[in-house]
């Protein structure tokens, strides 16, 4: 087949069933896919780690116990409890591989996966929405790809076969997109394919990598885990129970305080300040270690952002957006503008200074390899992205939060803001207040008065001020926010129900919350007053049953 040429349907079909011929049956994947199962098992192990650092008390405490009763370093435990990680995880992925099987066919595709419990999925192609195809530098070389299937109503990819031939798999997109081209490999196809709307250079994509969020809510998971990992320790281990765990303790307590004055003297002779000479001057080698962990932490997460956005294109053919990107690893994704059900815009306050924003359309409730994930993009391509996306179900609506149009929440909704932040430390102080005479109470007092309530109140009234609505015949967007902004839009043509509820506070103020729930998310307006939310529930209920067009 040569590169970029069209073909048309009854070509396509023949060349399926010659290539289909090898895959009707129950078959292996090749052996370069043992690379996939490990890579996916070790990605599983990592998120497992770095999303949940309570995760880690087990892992640190056995690299701990390892070092403090043994004569093994630090550097030994830590290398010894990774090669552990990389062993049992390679096992665990070759028994996988093993088990593995698929077969596809011109009118479904099946996959049988699991070790102890043997899972059998079978997806007829009616069902598919997309056929995503992921090449890393092995598949590259050997002329294969990965593909994983988009379908209706799922979280995740209910099929991923690895290690197919690139033939196949492209003619499998094709089959489910109707494109009519193919080629021999994705960077040919991208410059053969569509009009290219954005691509990211390096300069942008460093500064996009500044932006990456999560980077101090890993910081404070991190110490969480080990203050529980402290009080687990100390649990375990009372130095108060016998002479064997107080002689533990203060070898452990031995080894922090050598590796703090070795840090603390070589702060000392690069600074020549003399930090060791007073108790202020110690803390400063503990900030300073804060410090370089957090820039380690935004330095990690950036390089991973580089790696996995290299490169990032956005082309747009016709009615259907692909953005490709990786270094090592080329990944490109699909989706088709009748098929978006809502487009997310997120800011923070990085990218609020550099003009920037992260953009996310989805059209099922699949995970990110089936969802159109644009980072730290400017302004301008998101006017573009949302324009296309409204103007195709007949809005005008832009995903901005500058837009005039947003009609405000009632002033209730920053008094129930308001309620649990300070009624309940304000009761929890003052009944102590009333029946004991504790003259430390007057401290605690004025750091209610003078810190916890003007925080709360600020945040209260930011969050009220940034939340708001705005609909026409066709969208409907979502405000919210603190430091930065959140927006949600669906396609009216595309909710699934609607909803009107009343709390306790709403019932006495006349007010309700309407949710309107679409197949990927949902957008929730608080305090409305109970009439406009009863007409705007008898809209959005009217659009639902007088829609023509078949829900995608």
């Amino acid at each position: 087949m040569i590169s970029g040429q069209p073909i048309d349907s009854l070509k396509l079909q023949a060349e399926l069933e010659a290539l289909l011929t090898d895959y009707s049956t129950w078959r292996m994947a090749s052996p370069f896919a043992l690379v996939f199962f490990f890579g996916s098992r070790l990605a599983i192990v990592t998120k497992a780690l770095f999303q949940h650092m309570t995760n880690f008390i087990p892992v640190v405490g056995v690299t701990f116990i390892a070092v403090v009763r043994t004569n093994l370093t630090w550097w030994q435990g830590i290398l010894i409890v990774v090669a552990l990680i990389l062993i049992i995880t390679f096992i665990v992925a070759f028994l996988a591989y093993r088990r593995f099987r698929f077969r596809i066919t011109n009118e479904s595709i099946a996959v049988k996966s699991g070790i102890l419990r043997i899972t059998q999925t079978d997806v007829r192609w009616e069902r598919v929405r997309a056929v995503n195809l992921e090449r890393g530098p092995v598949e590259r070389a050997l002329g294969l790809a990965q593909i994983s299937l988009d379908t209706a109503g799922t979280e995740e990819a209910e099929v991923q076969v690895p290690a197919i031939k690139l033939q196949l798999a492209e003619l499998l997109r094709a089959k489910v997109s109707m494109d009519s081209t193919t080629s021999e490999s994705v960077e040919q196809e991208v410059s053969s394919e569509g009009r290219q709307m954005y691509g990211m250079k390096l300069f942008p994509l460093i500064k996009a990598s500044v932006c990456t969020p999560g980077t101090l809510t890993l910081m404070a998971a991190m110490l969480a885990a080990f203050s529980g990992f402290t009080a687990t320790m100390q649990n375990m281990l009372d130095y108060d129970d016998n002479g064997e765990n107080e002689v533990f303790w203060v070898n452990a307590l031995n080894i922090a305080e050598q590796y703090y004055m070795s840090f603390a003297e070589f702060v000392q002779r690069v600074t020549t300040i003399p930090v060791t000479q007073s108790w202020l001057g110690m803390a400063v080698p503990g900030f300073l270690a804060i410090v370089m962990v957090i820039a380690a932490l935004f330095a990690a997460r950036a390089i991973y952002f580089c790696v996995t956005n290299y490169d990032l294109r956005l082309l747009r053919r016709d009615d259907t957006l692909s953005t490709i990107r990786g270094l090592f690893t080329k990944k490109r994704t699909n989706i088709k503008l009748e098929r978006v059900q809502s487009v997310s815009l997120k800011i923070n306050v990085r990218e609020l200074g550099l003009k920037l924003c992260r953009l996310t359309a989805k059209q099922s409730m699949s995970g990110k390899e089936h969802m159109l994930s644009l980072p730290s993009v400017p302004t301008s391509v998101r006017d573009e992205i949302v324009a296309l996306a409204s103007l195709e179900a007949g809005s005008r609506l832009r995903l901005d939060p500058k837009l005039q149009e947003f009609q405000p929440i009632s002033i209730v909704y920053l008094f129930r803001l308001l309620i649990a932040p300070t009624l309940i430390p304000f009761f929890a102080i003052l009944i102590p207040t009333l029946f004991l005479d504790y003259q430390w109470l007057i401290w605690v007092w004025l750091a209610y008065l003078g810190v916890w309530m003007p925080i709360n109140v600020t945040e209260a009234i930011v969050r009220w001020r940034k939340a708001g609505y705005v609909l026409d015949s066709s969208s409907m967007i979502s405000k919210s926010g603190l430091l930065g902004y959140s927006l949600d839009m669906g396609k009216l043509k595309k909710v699934q129900r609607v909803r009107i509820e009343q709390s306790f506070i709403q019932r006495f103020t006349g007010k309700s919350t309407l949710t309107v729930f679409f197949a990927t998310t949902h957008i929730v307006v608080p305090y409305l007053a109970r009439d406009r939310a009863i007409q705007l529930h008898d809209y959005i209920s009217h659009v639902i049953t007088v829609r023509d067009t078949e829900w995608l």
